[in-house]
């Protein structure tokens, strides 16, 4: 699986870079109508904030806790989080592809580190607090494309704009990304891995996972 996510990593830099139709960003007025929220269109609005919310929401899967170091310890997660909210799956692909997760039942005496107390992000990112903002933020901006946009506009965009057509499709590898980090957390902590389906529903899947969580 780490070499089919690297080639898909090496795939998606490729098309971005050399295969993306539409204008580039430098001459895209709907790049710059994005980035100072100025757009009229509700959909480009909420798919652009949802790529801000999937970067939180993996964050919330892969840094909640500090007991365990759940991963591979060579690979630690918070750098590829923290690139995530500017750079999206192109950030997180590397990080499942080289990251090793543990098997469920894998002894303790392999663990490579000790119980010790959560950190400040820790505690945010395991609060159930967070996760139902990030919710409630998801459900209302969906909401309000569904009620105010026109997804024609977006179809339209994703074809004249480079930035749209790879912010679209970065948002549907998060939500095929979200199904493994949700198999791979689901394992670690004794859960069924059938909790892996909910990550098609993009970010609220994942959400939910995290809810229903028991602490």
């Amino acid at each position: 699986m780490k070499y089919v996510l690297g080639l898909l990593w090496v795939a998606f830099i490729a098309y971005a870079l050399f295969m993306a139709p539409g204008n580039s960003p430098g001459n895209d007025p709907i790049f710059k109508e994005l980035l100072t929220f100025q757009s009229e269109e509700p959909w480009l609005l909420t798919v652009f904030s949802w790529l801000g919310i999937f970067p939180a929401v993996y964050a919330c899967i892969l840094l909640r806790k500090s007991i365990r170091v759940r991963e591979d310890r060579r690979v630690p997660a918070w750098p590829f989080v923290l690139f995530s909210f500017g750079l999206g799956a192109f950030a997180l692909l590397p990080y499942y592809a080289l990251s090793s997760p543990f098997q469920k039942g894998v002894s303790s005496d392999h663990w490579p580190s000790a119980e010790r107390p959560k950190s400040g992000i820790s505690r945010v990112a395991s609060h159930k607090l967070t996760h139902l903002i990030l919710l409630i933020l998801t459900l209302g901006s969906a909401c309000y494309a569904m009620i105010q946009g026109n997804p024609e506009r977006l179809a339209e965009a994703f074809n004249q704009s480079s930035f749209v057509h790879i912010m679209t499709i970065d948002f549907g590898v998060l939500t095929l990304l979200s199904t493994m980090a949700i198999s791979r957390d689901a394992r670690v902590n004794g859960r069924t891995t059938y909790w892996a389906w909910a990550g098609l529903l993009p970010i609220a899947g994942p959400l939910l996972y995290l809810l229903t969580e028991r602490k």
